[in-house]
């Protein structure tokens, strides 16, 4: 080889180490700094995105165990076929659903489950509840629509909760308005990419707390503006947010799977948005179980069920609170349905007045 080509290596690689070695230092302080990589995702065209089967990985806030099961659903396998006298209820929504922040057992469907499955024993009963989590962070209302029909037709549900999830007016998959398929899909890969790095785990945790501080700084209810990028909403954008709602009634009662809805609100928010007001709009109207979490979660002081530094995701606290408001509005509904009733799934883990 000759000598300028040997130089010309041997500078290459001395640049080339010069570019990466920062980048290396910065990962392996991360890493001992306690950040990781992050959960991983598989591209869907049908869905945009969903976890990764199988996978053993950390939330972004806490690096707390999460725990992926073969079917791509936080939390413990599912049998197949559901063994008899489950009643399997699935859990729909983004990332306050999947749990970020808080360990597996501390979510609300967990602490739900417990809740209907302790009092199903103490009434004598042999019926077992599973109360699936079926979150996915970043999805919106018609990704979870169309997670409604995929799971109705694999893993025998007897019904759902789903949840409103702040993401519809940023995340327009599934809408009109949408970026290709094609550039979903790519973006979903690339990202992966990225997750794998606890340097970018950092990055994006460092950013977002720069952006709560400053938001945080203007005043009540701006940080939550600012993290969600939700609020306002057009006549032609709440018309699609209902038509999915319809849908989803559709799917659930009208197959005869219960339907309840949630509706979370953000730290400070001071009123509702628009969509969240048809949420609760729509359950009234379709006569849905619904939990609206605005008064409990919306008013000032109601910090200590947020994460730090975080306007829409509940602690470990917060997600307690959700499961005690909700067992009770899902048991008022059991109590109250009539015969053929869906939402008298619930019955068995309900006691036989609720207090009042």
């Amino acid at each position: 080889m000759a000598r300028s080509a040997r130089s010309w290596i041997f500078g290459a690689l001395l640049v080339g180490g010069a570019i990466a070695s920062p980048f290396l230092a910065g990962e392996l302080l991360c890493r001992l700094a306690g950040y990781r990589g992050l959960e991983q995702y598989l591209p869907d065209s049908t869905l945009g995105w969903v976890l990764v089967p199988g996978q053993t990985t950390v939330t972004r806030v806490g690096s707390l165990p999460v725990r992926v099961d073969a079917d791509g659903f936080r939390g413990a396998p599912l049998d197949h076929p559901k063994a008899a006298g489950t009643i399997r209820i699935f859990a729909l929504g983004a990332s306050t659903t999947f749990g970020w922040g808080v360990r597996q057992e501390d979510t609300y469907e967990q602490v739900l489950q417990r809740m209907l499955d302790d009092t199903a024993r103490a009434r004598g009963s042999a019926v077992r509840y599973e109360v699936v989590n079926g979150g996915v962070i970043g999805f919106n209302l018609r990704q979870s629509l169309r997670y409604m029909r995929r799971i109705a037709t694999r893993f025998q549900p007897d019904g759902f909760i789903v949840a409103y999830t702040f993401n519809d007016a940023w995340n327009r998959f599934g809408s009109a308005g949408a970026p290709a398929l094609g550039r979903i899909l790519s973006g979903v890969r690339i990202k992966n990419a990225l997750r794998r790095s606890a340097l970018y785990d950092w990055l994006v945790d460092f950013v977002a707390r720069r952006r709560w501080a400053g938001a945080a700084a203007r005043g009540a209810g701006q940080a939550a503006l600012v993290q969600t990028a939700d609020g306002p909403a057009t006549p032609a954008d709440l018309a699609d947010f209902e038509a999915t709602l319809d849908s989803m009634l559709a799917l659930g009662p009208g197959a005869r799977l219960s339907l309840a809805l949630v509706v979370p609100a953000a730290r400070d928010q001071g009123a509702p948005w628009p969509r969240q007001a048809a949420m609760t709009s729509f359950a009234a109207r379709a006569r849905l179980p619904l939990l609206d979490l605005f008064p409990a979660f919306g008013a000032r002081g109601a910090d200590s069920l947020y994460l730090d530094g975080d306007a829409v995701h509940p602690s470990r606290r917060g997600h307690a609170l959700i499961a005690r408001l909700l067992y009770a509005e899902l048991c008022r509904a059991a109590l109250g349905a009539g015969p053929g009733s869906p939402d008298a799934v619930y019955r068995a883990g309900c006691p036989a007045r609720l207090p009042r």
